[in-house]
């Protein structure tokens, strides 16, 4: 959706697409349809736009028909490469690989030696109300490669911010890149369990999600699944 801002002398549009949904699912849902119909080509990208932000008021919640539908058309191993590295099923699978392969190890042992997550428990239980509850993924000693045309290790997920407040803990993510064709719905599942995992911990309840996308995108390879995915689920909308 447009938000138009008003300046004093003139007016200036900026397109930024909100979503609001109760779910990971139909938030993602909303996403891909929203690509489909408002999306770009760019190279291999079938559709893509910039600047999206989506909110889960419930990111616990589950919708059992996008997901078989999901799984069905996309492929079950897709939402776990997408809520794996944000949050592991296994942990100890990921202690033995490299700490800047994926987002858990760069939040949990970041360069080796620093445990952010832990850092941000620790602060919920002393400070909840502070603003400093923030966890960089993004690494540009590590990411940034002049020398290569691409990297492919950068990460798409630059950072995390937990807020509390009200009794409520909320969480923002910012995705430099997001492919809503294949990981971006685990992503939301991923992030949906390692804020529960905060909460339980520290005794607060699950707030919302909000994750920013500078790139929400669906490839090629993905996109006439993606479009046959929304013709079934939501073919009156």
């Amino acid at each position: 959706m447009p938000i138009r801002m008003r300046t004093t002398n003139k007016i200036a549009i900026k397109m930024v697409y909100v979503i609001d949904e109760k779910n990971p699912a139909t938030a993602w849902l909303e996403a891909a349809h929203l690509i489909v119909k408002r999306g770009d080509r760019n190279g291999d990208l079938k559709g893509e736009i910039l600047d999206l932000i989506v909110e889960i008021k419930n990111p616990l919640e589950e919708d059992e028909k996008v997901d078989r539908s999901f799984k069905e058309y996309i492929g079950a191993k897709w939402i776990e490469k997408g809520a794996d590295p944000v949050f592991p099923k296994n942990k100890e699978n990921f202690l033995a690989t490299s700490w800047s392969k994926n987002y858990w190890t760069r939040l949990t042992r970041f360069k080796d030696s620093i445990n952010q997550l832990e850092f941000v428990e620790n602060r919920l239980k002393t400070k909840p109300n502070s603003k400093q509850l923030f966890c960089a993924v993004f690494d540009p000693e590590t990411d940034i490669q002049p020398k290569r045309p691409f990297n492919p290790r950068m990460p798409c997920l630059g950072a995390l911010d937990f807020k509390s407040r009200n009794g409520k803990l909320s969480l923002f993510a910012l995705f430099r890149s997001q492919d809503f064709g294949r990981k971006a719905y685990g992503n939301y599942i991923g992030l949906g369990k390692l804020l529960n995992e905060f909460c339980q911990k520290v005794g607060l309840d699950p707030g919302k999600i909000v994750c920013y996308s500078r790139s929400a995108h669906i490839r090629l390879k993905e996109y006439p699944k993606i479009q046959q995915m929304l013709s079934t689920l939501r073919p009156s909308r």
